[in-house]
């Protein structure tokens, strides 16, 4: 699937080259690496092969591609993308014309105040008539105070320097309007809160190998570890030294699955970390047994391997049934999950009941196997045979000798299982249950007779032992699953 694509009308009124509202209102206030991912992304939509990716873009512009998706989720925040939830993410270009807002009529001296302060915060670039009316438009559509404004872009300009630009002005202040904080007040209690943050995130940067200023996005991250989540300094610090690369982006994702999954200390971290770690492994391994390679295996821990785990599968019985699978020519981690789906319904979770089922299994198929032959009948066993056999003995009751011996009453008849099936019926409506019962009801021959119990000893008499399945014999008892669970 394409990385970047278009809104129908965008493409539809045959844009070929950059919209003017584009270079002349959105530009100007941008970061070179924001506008060249715009830029170049815009060219790559028009694509539909493997170069249309995120990490083309990447490589092309020498940058991460978590800065790829950070000059995107500008771009989103202004109205001109929009980044979808898939996994890997898709960005559609929007149309600039559909989210250009229109300028608000403000009362004339209404921010000349607001507009010289400002000005004299920034005092190392002359503002733009386009980012004032950015700065009007926020105050106008929120109730947030001017004066609270100005602290914020002060706060911003001590982190950032006098190149500041107002989008990230505003992120911090609609950060803060999130918070509830619109008041100066309320703003600069919690800024200066979050400064309270710098000495602890020294030691986090310290942690990751990173010598880089603190900025405004370290201390909201921070914050929510700490106040949201939960998470100690020293369990913050102790995460970081994992991070090997990624830096606080890496960090922030690493204690988010932590946090979701119930780990908060550095001893349930260090659990968690040696469970996922023999997880990945064990998926790796069943990938393997069945033929097939995943780069990434989150979505299959997720998705396979951590549910059989939780219903009581060991790693032995599952590698055990995907060599199983692969052989009985199921080659899907699909194809696998039905099977463990069908042995869980029947308590087969250990590799000993594994073993003693397909045990247990394979007699049955040899049963039904002589009675076939009895019967004149040379072919191999169906669901169908499976499914009377089951209703024959476990339903009615019938000893594999009556059995046997209608099966032989059978032979040469035009459907012989039909005739094994209507006179079992018959036995069942009678109360017959035994081998002299069914004998009392027609007449046999001596010879017949013996013949039937000399088979009836053989069968009776076979141990069920450990032994090595063909690779026939396992698709069929695969097969015979579907009946066996019901």
């Amino acid at each position: 699937m394409a990385f970047c694509t278009k809104e129908r009308q965008l493409i539809d009124s045959g844009y070929t080259s950059i919209d003017n509202k584009f270079i002349l209102n959105y530009m100007p206030d941008a970061p070179d690496v924001r506008s060249a991912v715009y830029l170049l992304g815009l060219t790559l939509s028009e694509s539909t092969g493997d170069d249309n990716a995120l990490s083309t873009l990447a490589q092309k512009l020498g940058i991460s591609e978590q800065d790829v998706m950070s000059a995107y989720y500008h771009w989103e925040e202004l109205g001109l993308v929009h980044i979808t939830g898939e996994v890997p993410p898709r960005v559609i270009y929007l149309n600039v014309d559909a989210n250009t807002s229109a300028l608000k009529k403000i009362k004339p001296g209404k921010y000349t105040k607001f507009s010289k302060e400002m000005q004299h915060i920034i005092e190392g670039r002359m503002l733009t008539v386009n980012e004032y009316n950015e700065y009007y438009m926020f105050l106008e559509s929120t109730t947030f105070e001017p004066e609270a404004l100005l602290a914020v872009a002060k706060y911003c300009v001590e982190l950032k320097g006098n190149n500041i630009n107002y989008h990230y002005i505003l992120t911090v202040a609609r950060n803060q309007l999130a918070k509830g904080a619109t008041t100066l007040l309320a703003v600069q209690d919690n800024l200066d809160s979050q400064q309270k943050y710098d000495d602890d995130l020294k030691l986090v940067f310290k942690a990751l190998g990173t010598n880089r200023k603190i900025d405004h996005n370290d201390r909201e991250l921070y914050e929510k570890w700490t106040k949201e989540f939960g998470f100690t300094l020293d369990t913050v610090v102790a995460v970081g030294k994992k991070c090997k690369t990624g830096g606080m982006a890496k960090l922030d994702s690493l204690l988010c699955e932590y946090y979701k999954k119930g780990a908060l200390s550095v001893v349930e971290i260090d659990s968690y970390d040696q469970e996922k770690t023999r997880l990945y492994e064990l998926a790796r391994d069943i990938n393997k047994s069945i033929g097939v390679y995943y780069q990434s295996l989150d979505a299959i821990v997720d998705e396979y391997i951590s549910n059989w785990v939780r219903r009581g599968f060991d790693d032995q019985t599952l590698v055990a049934i995907a060599k199983y699978c692969f052989r009985s020519g199921i080659r899907t981690l699909a194809g696998v999950a039905s099977i463990v789906d069908k042995l869980y319904k029947n308590g087969v979770t250990t590799l000993t009941s594994l073993e003693q089922y397909l045990l247990q299994m394979s007699a049955k198929d040899e049963n039904i196997l002589a009675i076939l032959k009895s019967a004149g009948l040379d072919r191999r066993v169906t669901n169908n045979d499976r499914a009377l056999y089951r209703t024959w003995t476990e339903t009615w009751g019938m000893p594999l000798e009556v059995i046997l011996f209608v099966a032989e009453k059978s032979a040469g008849t035009a459907t012989p299982t039909a005739y094994i099936n209507r006179v079992l019926a018959d036995y069942k409506q009678k109360g017959v249950t035994t081998l002299a019962q069914a004998q009392s009801q027609v007449a046999t021959a001596p010879q017949t007779q013996a013949r039937s119990t000399q088979k009836t000893a053989i069968i009776g008499q076979r141990d069920i032992e450990r032994r090595e399945y063909t690779d026939q014999q396992l698709s069929a008892l695969f097969t015979a699953l579907d009946d066996e669970e019901n």
